[in-house]
């Protein structure tokens, strides 16, 4: 009877403190984090940046956002800064 009744005492601590609860719970994503944005200088060359704030970006005068992955397909490449 005792052996059951610590079972029983384990048991429900590990569920209270919430130690067999957490893996059961799936991670959530979204669909932004799927599609990474990044900075272009369309007037510029071909330079992707991942800061707007980019050293590379000083003499730009428009910026515009576009997904990593239309970036790449346009055959930019990642600023010289930001390696």
């Amino acid at each position: 009877m005792k052996t059951v009744r610590k079972a029983a005492m384990l048991l429900a601590i590990t569920f209270t403190l919430g130690g067999a609860a957490q893996p059961l719970a799936a991670p959530t994503s979204t669909a932004e984090a799927k599609t990474q944005k990044i900075w272009i200088a369309p007037n510029h060359g071909k330079k992707y940046h991942y800061d707007k704030h980019c050293r590379g970006l000083n003499h730009a005068k428009k910026l515009k956002r576009v997904s990593l992955k239309w970036a790449k397909q346009h055959h930019y490449k990642l600023c010289g800064w930001e390696k």
